[in-house]
């Protein structure tokens, strides 16, 4: 069931692993399994991810929304 939408607001390195989005902020790093994941919102130009991952969370049928902020 999913249920959890993450917003990617800076610059990050989204891949997957194991069944899971792990996305690299610097030296943080947190890992959201993909099956809990309802939609991904990027809202940075300055991401990075695998087409594995694309991959993955369009056979999860997760919605993916690439936006930009205009201050």
């Amino acid at each position: 069931m999913s249920w959890r939408t993450v917003v990617i607001t800076k610059q990050s390195k989204l891949n997957f692993k194991m069944n899971y989005m792990i996305v690299r902020q610097g030296f943080d790093v947190k890992k959201v399994f993909i099956d809990e994941i309802y939609m991904v919102i990027i809202e940075s130009t300055a991401v990075s991810l695998t087409t594995v991952l694309l991959n993955a969370l369009v056979k999860a049928k997760v919605k993916i929304v690439f936006s930009e902020n205009f201050y």
